[in-house]
């Protein structure tokens, strides 16, 4: 990275970064990722806090991981009132592929408490279009969590230009 941008793009990049940290700090604290409220007359709010709460964290994870050169691979921890616990990632991956361990998966979601889960990972391609094994991959883990008591919501792939969603369901 430091190759590509002056030092002036540098450093509006910290700061768009620190913008976008500060954001997913007050998301821990505030607002849900899923609706849960079940009051009808609430559920419209509720649900554009979701997005707008979705918006921010994938703005998030796309600055944070979106441009690398190197693939990595993050669990979003969500407990069971749809607020952010945590976003841990998954041991660094290769230039063209990363792991998603079935065990660091369970560890993450047994030691945070989780009850939803959002799984991304960039292609430092730049083409964030979904590949026939990060399809299957998802569906398997959608069963799977199942069985944890814990739901995958989504999973996203990130490059510098966005999201994208391979279950439909994030964005």
């Amino acid at each position: 990275m430091n190759g590509i941008f002056n030092d002036d793009e540098r450093e509006l990049i910290d700061a768009a970064r620190m913008i976008l940290a500060d954001g997913t700090r007050r998301l821990k604290a505030r607002e849900g990722l899923f609706p849960t409220n079940r009051d009808k007359g609430k559920m419209r709010a509720a649900k554009a806090d979701c997005r707008a709460a979705r918006e921010a964290l994938t703005d998030q994870l796309v600055a944070d991981y979106g441009s690398l050169r190197h693939e990595v691979a993050v669990c979003v921890l969500i407990d069971a009132q749809g607020r952010l616990i945590d976003v841990k990632p998954f041991p660094q991956g290769k230039a063209t592929h990363c792991e998603l361990s079935g065990r660091i998966l369970a560890g993450m979601i047994v030691e945070s408490g989780a009850c939803a889960i959002l799984l991304a990972h960039n292609h430092p391609s730049g083409d964030n279009s979904p590949s026939p094994e990060d399809v299957a991959l998802t569906g398997m883990y959608a069963s799977w969590l199942k069985i944890m008591d814990c739901e995958l919501i989504d999973h996203l792939v990130l490059c510098g230009e966005g999201a994208a969603s391979i279950m439909g369901d994030w964005l």
